[in-house]
């Protein structure tokens, strides 16, 4: 699979126009490449378990606690400061429209997987 993106704003994730490629096989970003960072993170939270499903549309992946299939949390993947990173959605106020936050490199699995887990179990 392959995703053109292109470095956003800060707090601004998305998808650049065509010509830039995120999930080379050249050894790009690292060498982590783009499916395999869905399929890791996916796999990371269900080993916590939450409920995972991969979005591979848009590149994110969508937590879910077992107990309340209503809290969900959704990571994206995007570049970041060079480098490939999940961000997070994150709706803060009711009446804000959500934006997204850089949460942890996309190599850093654990760390992200981590984190969601906290934010899902805080309700």
């Amino acid at each position: 699979m392959q995703v053109n993106v292109g470095t956003p704003a800060s707090g601004a994730p998305a998808m650049a126009g065509p010509g830039q490629r995120l999930d080379a096989s050249n050894g790009e970003n690292g060498g982590f490449a783009w499916s395999r960072a869905l399929l890791a993170l996916s796999a990371e939270l269900r080993s916590r378990g939450l409920a995972a499903r991969i979005d591979d549309a848009v590149g994110a992946v969508d937590a879910a606690d077992r107990a309340s299939a209503r809290r969900t949390q959704r990571a994206v993947l995007r570049p970041h400061r060079g480098r490939l990173w999940w961000w997070l959605r994150w709706a803060g106020e009711p009446t804000a429209a959500a934006r997204h936050i850089p949460l942890a490199p996309a190599t850093e699995t654990a760390r992200a997987a981590q984190r969601i887990a906290r934010l899902l179990a805080r309700g």
